[in-house]
């Protein structure tokens, strides 16, 4: 599982960052961008590539293992263990 201890995060897993071409159709072309380890990382890639897009019929998402994600904004939250 997670190894909390050293640092590791449920979300520090291959993450996608994936180009959605929609056309006329309806049909939808999934391409992959970029791939990173990390949920920042990916974030910055994800950011840059939206930012640099002029074609309304292009679009960027973040996949992981579990699907997309569906979040309007990425932050990590830090979680305190308390042991008592």
């Amino acid at each position: 599982m997670f190894n909390l201890n050293k640092g590791e995060s449920k979300m520090d897993k291959t993450i996608l960052v994936v180009e959605i071409t929609k056309y006329s159709s309806g049909r939808k072309i999934y391409t992959i961008k970029k791939h990173s380890d990390t949920l920042d990382k990916a974030s910055e890639y994800l950011v840059s590539l939206k930012n640099l897009n002029e074609d309304k019929d292009i679009s960027y998402e973040l996949f992981n293992g579990f699907g997309q994600f569906d979040v309007d904004r990425i932050e990590k939250v830090e979680v305190a263990n308390d042991n008592k």
